[in-house]
């Protein structure tokens, strides 16, 4: 007597072979639900090489194209407003003279004698290494954290406190650094600190305005200056250049308003 299974495995074996030699479209045939015959040729030639090129797309892998960098003005004054805070500060900043504000006006000298240390410190340090111009900001930045928390003075000591508002105002001003005049380690050196990058942004923690960081945009030309977004940590010189990189901004804006119709004639 003939035993079915044993017959069709070995049916099923020899025919497996035959699937997997030819190509990619394999034909099944049943009989009565049971496998009589199967085998494999190429689909290309076949009535299905339509679907096997739908798959061979699905598989490919998708490229995705980045969108186009946003125009240079409009980069360039996103950066202006981490910077230097709205363009209302900023034309306000340059067209009126800073007086350098006298910090023992609005401190106790015995209350607040950590603050004071702190801008004798800052002082001997404009007069030995930084830009005259940057006098007004670090005194401002100094009021500021003083305004913002009191007791950073005695949290820090005053060398820290000295060294983090060096490091907020010549940042953001590029006046320190590898591009800047004067290097970190240079004032960390006069200071007597080894940390003026950890002081910094303790002291930046407090006096910076929130925002997203937005990158500097490079094609503009943009100063290489840390964003605070506080006009008044800003020094003439910076503001001038500021007021002007947003002058080319805004005339650029106008034109492309103009080119694409938006403005009328």
């Amino acid at each position: 007597m003939l035993d079915h299974r044993y017959h069709d495995d070995h049916l099923w074996h020899d025919r497996t072979e035959r699937l997997t030699d030819a190509g990619r479209l394999s034909h099944l045939v049943f009989v009565d639900g049971r496998l009589v015959d199967a085998w494999s040729e190429r689909v290309e030639t076949s009535a299905y090489a339509d679907v096997a090129d739908r798959h061979d797309e699905d598989r490919r892998p998708q490229v995705v194209q980045s969108p186009p960098p946003p125009p240079r003005h409009v980069q360039a004054l996103h950066w202006l407003d981490r910077v230097a805070g709205s363009r209302e500060e900023l034309l306000a900043m340059t067209s009126s003279p800073v007086a350098l504000p006298r910090l023992r006006d609005h401190l106790d000298p015995v209350a607040d004698e950590a603050w004071l240390v702190a801008d004798e410190l800052l002082g001997d340090l404009r007069e030995t290494m930084l830009p005259a111009d940057l006098a007004p900001p670090l005194r401002e930045c100094l009021l500021l954290a003083r305004e913002r928390l009191p007791e950073l003075a005695e949290r820090m000591t005053p060398v820290r406190l000295a060294a983090g508002v060096a490091w907020v105002v010549g940042k953001a001003n590029a006046a320190i650094g590898p591009e800047g005049p004067v290097t970190q380690i240079r004032i960390a050196d006069h200071l007597g600190t080894t940390s003026l990058n950890a002081c910094g942004n303790q002291v930046l923690g407090h006096v910076r305005r929130l925002g997203w960081v937005s990158a500097r945009p490079w094609s503009a030309h943009a100063p290489a200056l840390t964003a605070v977004g506080r006009v008044e940590l800003l020094s003439a010189t910076v503001r001038r250049d500021l007021v002007e990189l947003r002058d080319q901004s805004l005339a650029e804006e106008h034109a492309c308003r103009h080119a694409d119709g938006a403005i009328p004639r």
